[in-house]
């Protein structure tokens, strides 16, 4: 058995495939056909590197998207309380643009039903889209990303 062969072996949750030469769109439709995170990609000139990141590698993430409700939010650094499905389900903290927070807390002071030391908590009616990686155990969303408003209509 080649080194190459014993770099990597197959686990439940992480397997090596053979080298695809192209742009691996079937490779890609396969990962979100099976509802799999996505795909880590070498250069096809790149050098593996014991215990060291580099540009080598790249992750191609499979985002998940899910409508949530905003349900308050943070006093100090930035940070949306997503609701889903009428429950607690992370906070949004990447991905706003500088006029959708403005928007935002224009509507929101309407909807405010109370506060803590950390946070305002509103009447969960505004509605957003966010990509996320997947849900953890716990039931919340992992690394949520704000995608636009969701407009009743």
């Amino acid at each position: 058995m080649s080194v190459r062969g014993r770099a990597i072996t197959d686990t439940p949750t992480m397997s090596k495939i053979a080298y695809i030469d192209g742009r691996g769109e079937d490779l890609w439709d396969a990962i979100v056909a099976r509802n799999m995170e996505g795909i880590v990609a070498k250069r096809k000139d790149g050098r593996y590197h014991a215990d060291k990141r580099t540009d080598d590698f790249t992750k191609i993430i499979n985002y998940t998207y899910v409508d949530v409700q905003i349900a308050g939010y943070r006093k100090g650094d930035f940070g949306w309380l997503a609701y889903y499905n009428g429950r607690p389900a992370g906070v949004i903290e990447h991905g706003v643009p500088r006029t959708h927070k403005k928007a935002f807390y224009g509507v929101a002071k309407q909807l405010i039903t109370g506060e803590d030391r950390e946070y305002v908590y509103l009447q969960p009616q505004i509605k957003a889209r966010v990509k996320m990686r997947n849900w953890t155990k716990s039931g919340m969303l992992r690394s949520p990303v704000f995608v636009d408003f969701i407009l009743a209509g």
